[in-house]
């Protein structure tokens, strides 16, 4: 054994040494052509702020197709580099397209995550010589080299359902004097196939013309369990019917052995594996033919089977990658997004990935399990983890708790735990299947606080006998008292029978949640016919805020100075004085003076919008809030950025952070006076968006927001 560990210890250091032996030789061939003379021009476009601003990035409206660059030939792109800030899984939903030398056809069509080389939608880092991804997979680099000769039109496209915040980018490309007639051009196709065709190998590439493929990476999501490979890569070159390149495996092709495992190389590695290899697992791995390219004269067919001989029903996509003459056959229209990204579960409102836990609470006769981040508990008699298919933007995926043999009448505890008291929209995510059953949410009807008419009479009475005058008999005779079962109030009825298992949703509306944990049930009534079992699935709940209570109507002003995040604490006139018809010297020796608006449908005030300019700026709000009574209470805000807040005058808030605004991101609380309450706000832009959100949890009605308060 110890020899045995020995020489895998000495090969492991052959092939670490055997690697950094080669990455040297090839850096030194690199550096060797730096001492040569070099016959272009560097050349750039990027996105940096025209205005001569810090405003370096684009924002794409959902649907919008914008042109990073408009290149003239003769030139080569060396060096494409992005980063993106965007809604959850936008590697799949912003299209990446080039066209060369005036084509309607583009010659580069992908989602740009899998064009830098990762799938699933997913940020991952990558180290290879063609692609590199660092920054937690977000910073996306391409050293691909594409020569053209008249033109270079490179566009993307916003396919989300939310702008695209910032979208940052470099081209280096270089001018040439010219480029010879017959170099091929350089292309890249996205394609999928969800599920692979049972009858016939999974196409990576399939393309009319001349030219060299030179490498790939492919994407998969297992429908069952077990290894995903064993398929064989065959390629087909100029019509072949035997493939004169063959195979003996998945892992084999991508470079590797006995399966993937995670690693960067120059030419392959594995950026994902989930190694549960149960279903809803992920992969995504590559192979450059760089050393290696495959030429081809007429016609090349890259395929590879999805199992062995196509057994397995794989989610496969993938990007390959080739240089060829033009024209290029035409690609197929790529599949919508909610076809891309068939698994992805975008977080709603503030919905987060559960991470369930066994307590140690649970009892001989009750299992119970409870969420780590939120705190919502699950018990029953017989409950069980099980790992779905969908996945969050980290690329985690979904676990539920799931009844084992539920029948009717089964029934699990369900605690939900809020901070606040409130009311809510209570979102609850499930599971549907082909063995899932019909339930219902139950709550127990609150019990009457004023006692049934009589009931003081009656107990007075009872408390006049005396131990002596209860006799043996009627000891014998009276029975105790049994406790009466609990009245319960349905909250919402679900139907979860599905021929194929999927998580989805009800919100039940209107639920008043107190501070600490709220108490529920989940019955099971029957189910439908074609059903396999009565079986329940919760994957979360998440209580959203219904009565939210935003301050809507505000007094801004606005811009001042503010070069870093240490004006925050420097005072403005409006911190020394509220007098909303004076005027004072702002940003750039602008008069800014008060006035009155309205924060949007959602209670976010846009002062990136509302105000100019816009970049290394404060700007102050001014509302007032009503309450009954003097009593401490809790204020809710969001900023981007750095903030701080007043009431009544008295500083209760600070907060220099850089970050994105989103509601209830800082807690406050205060004491109110009965009466109007004046509230003020200072909100500092460091980069990026700029604006605030701020509200007050309102189970009874009893606050008003004004920006007049005489106004009652």
């Amino acid at each position: 054994m110890k020899k045995k560990i020995t020489l895998n210890l000495i090969s492991i250091i052959l092939l670490v040494a055997l690697t950094l032996i080669l990455k040297v030789a090839l850096a030194q061939n690199i550096l060797l052509t730096l001492g040569e003379k070099q016959n272009y021009l560097s050349k750039r476009v990027s996105s940096y702020d025209r205005s001569g601003g810090n405003r370096d990035f684009l924002t794409i409206q959902p649907g919008q197709t914008v042109v990073l660059a408009e290149i003239k030939g003769p030139a080569a792109i060396h060096h494409i580099w992005v980063t993106i800030s965007a809604e959850a899984f936008y590697g799949r939903k912003i299209i990446f397209r080039i066209y060369w030398d005036g084509e309607d056809s583009p010659s580069v069509e992908a989602p740009i995550g899998d064009f830098f080389g990762v799938g699933h939608g997913l940020n991952r880092n990558l180290v290879s010589l063609p692609i590199v991804r660092s920054s937690e997979g977000r910073a996306l680099n391409c050293y691909w080299y594409m020569p053209f000769r008249w033109s270079a039109r490179i566009t993307v496209t916003n396919e989300g359902s939310r702008p695209v915040g910032s979208f940052y980018y470099y081209i280096n490309y270089r001018q040439l004097e010219d480029i010879k007639p017959d170099v091929p051009y350089f292309h890249a196709q996205y394609r999928q196939e969800f599920p692979c065709d049972p009858n016939r190998n999974y196409t990576i590439l399939e393309a009319v013309g001349q030219g060299q493929y030179v490498g790939c990476n492919l994407s998969v999501l297992q429908r069952s369990m077990g290894w995903w490979g064993e398929g064989d890569d065959m390629i087909y070159v100029d019509g072949e019917e035997f493939p004169s390149l063959h195979g003996t495996g998945s892992e084999d092709y991508f470079s590797d052995a006995w399966g993937m495992r995670e690693g960067h190389h120059l030419y392959y590695g594995c950026s994902i594996q989930e190694e549960d290899f149960q279903v809803g697992a992920k992969a995504t791995v590559y192979r450059f033919h760089l050393t290696d390219p495959i030429p081809f004269f007429k016609s090349i067919r890259v395929t590879i089977e999805h199992g062995h001989a196509n057994d397995r029903a794989d989610y496969y996509s993938s990007v390959a990658y080739w240089y060829q003459t033009e024209p290029h056959k035409p690609f197929s229209p790529l599949p919508p997004v909610e076809k891309r990204l068939p698994f992805a579960l975008e977080r709603k409102d503030n919905f987060h990935l559960p991470v369930w836990v066994k307590t140690d609470k649970s009892q001989a006769q009750v299992v119970a399990f409870e969420d780590q981040i939120r705190g919502t508990r699950i018990s029953a008699p017989a409950l069980t983890q099980v790992r779905t298919s969908y996945y969050d933007q980290t690329g985690q995926r979904y676990q539920a708790i799931a009844s084992e043999g539920a029948s009717p009448n089964w029934r699990a505890e369900l605690s939900v735990k809020t901070d606040l008291h409130d009311i809510y929209n209570l979102e609850i995510y499930y599971l549907k299947g082909p063995d899932q059953g019909n339930w219902k949410l139950l709550r127990e009807k609150p019990i009457a606080e004023k006692p049934a008419e009589g009931g003081e009479k009656l107990l007075d009475k009872a408390e006049e006998k005396t131990e002596e005058e209860t006799t043996e008999d009627q000891l014998e005779q009276t029975e105790p008292e049994q406790p009466k079962e609990p009245e319960y109030l349905t909250l919402a009825r679900v139907n979860a029978f599905n021929p194929e298992v999927e998580i989805d949703s009800i919100i039940v509306k209107g639920v008043e949640l107190i501070e600490g944990d709220n108490h529920f049930l989940l019955e099971i009534t029957g189910k439908e016919a074609r059903s396999g079992g009565y079986e329940l699935a919760i994957v979360g709940v998440n209580p959203i805020p219904s009565r939210e209570n935003f301050a809507g109507e505000w007094n801004l002003i606005g811009p001042f100075e503010a070069p870093d995040m240490n004006f925050l604490t420097v005072a403005f006139p409006p911190e020394k004085e509220i007098n909303l018809r004076r005027s004072y010297p702002g940003k750039g020796g602008q008069s800014v003076s008060w006035r009155q608006v309205k924060a949007l449908p959602n209670g976010y005030v846009p002062l990136n919008q509302l105000l100019q300019p816009n970049e290394q700026a404060i700007a102050y709000g001014l509302t007032y809030l009503f309450s009954p009574e003097e009593r401490e209470v809790v204020l809710l805000l969001g900023s981007d950025d750095g903030v701080r807040l007043w009431v009544n005058d008295i500083l209760v808030h600070t907060n220099p952070t850089y970050r994105g605004a989103y509601p209830d991101q800082d807690r406050v609380k205060v004491r109110l006076q009965t009466g109007w309450n004046k509230i003020l706000i200072k909100v500092l832009q460091g980069a990026g968006g700029w604006g605030y959100y701020l509200r007050i949890p309102d189970p009874k009605s009893e606050y008003r927001w004004s920006a007049q308060p005489q106004s009652k």
